[in-house]
């Protein structure tokens, strides 16, 4: 099966790297590569033995299989481009890795006869030296039925695990996606802007968090989410919380919606706290 797929990627970037990196790893032929940066395309394709060329239709001439990695905003003209252009075929399979927009992007593409799909890995990606990094991830898949199984096995093959979205529910799926992921990131940067605040050194700040983070996702590993949770709202500690509050209303009052918010997420999850500790924690998150 490997042998019978040619595969062009065309946006060979974070997450176009990363994806050609691993299918040639599997033993897949990957034999085109296009990108807006054509240096690291050209270092990339001759590592994995493919070429790099400049026109994205000519990926689409080369390969059996083609993967759109560009930004989401480029997918739909970058398929037009390629159509109007005569680049796609009957039977090709076509394929874009965003995880916001559905199959509709590629209608182009479906319109001269190619089936499509969409093939999204839930992980961050950062070019080919983070290939690695798919193993174990969990990828969405849509697509027609024939190429669907064929995602499903390159999926496997990388391995990775992947599992069918219905493309109804893809914003949500997306927003998930960006909350865990993106606004974790967020989340930490207000951790270090608190820890400054709070006089920790520069090369303290940028670390300190780092285990603490990595420590409740072992956790989640092993637990659900109401038992992997700790601290004061999971102990039903109103008081801390109180101090938490003014501190912020005092020195850092644009956080403090965040951790009201948060909180009561996690007040949603805390088990076993006393009724008076939920209502004293309650009023506390609400303001009121």
């Amino acid at each position: 099966m490997h042998n019978a797929i040619t595969i062009g990627i065309i946006g060979a970037g974070r997450a176009g790297g990363a994806l050609a990196a691993a299918f040639a790893d599997a033993g897949y032929r990957v034999v085109a590569l296009s990108s807006q940066a054509s240096e690291s395309a050209r270092a990339l394709a001759q590592q994995i033995g493919a070429i790099a060329v400049d026109a994205p239709v000519e990926v689409a001439r080369a390969a059996s299989l083609v993967f759109l990695t560009t930004p989401d905003a480029a997918i739909a003209p970058v398929c037009r481009t390629i159509a109007e252009a005569r680049g796609w075929r009957v039977g090709q399979y076509v394929v874009h890795c965003s995880g916001a927009l559905g199959r509709e992007a590629l209608a182009d593409a479906a319109g001269v006869g190619a089936l499509t799909g969409c093939f999204h890995p839930l992980q961050t990606l950062a070019g080919p030296t983070t290939a690695a990094r798919l193993q174990g991830a969990y990828v969405a898949v849509d697509a027609d039925p024939s190429l669907a199984v064929v995602l499903r096995e390159m999926a496997h093959a990388i391995g990775a695990i992947p599992f069918d979205l219905d493309s109804r529910c893809r914003a949500l799926y997306h927003t998930a996606a960006v909350m865990v992921s993106n606004y974790t990131v967020a989340l930490y940067a207000c951790g270090m802007r608190l820890l400054e605040n709070a006089g920790v050194p520069d090369e303290v700040q940028a670390r300190a968090l780092l285990p603490l983070l990595r420590g409740a996702v072992e956790s989640l590993e092993r637990a659900t989410p109401s038992e992997a949770l700790t601290g004061p709202i999971a102990r039903g500690d109103d008081a801390t919380v109180a101090r938490h509050i003014a501190a912020l209303e005092a020195q850092m009052p644009q956080l403090l919606p965040i951790y009201r918010e948060l909180g009561r997420v996690a007040l949603s999850l805390a088990r076993a706290i006393p009724e008076h500790r939920k209502q004293a924690l309650t009023a506390l998150l609400n303001d009121c």
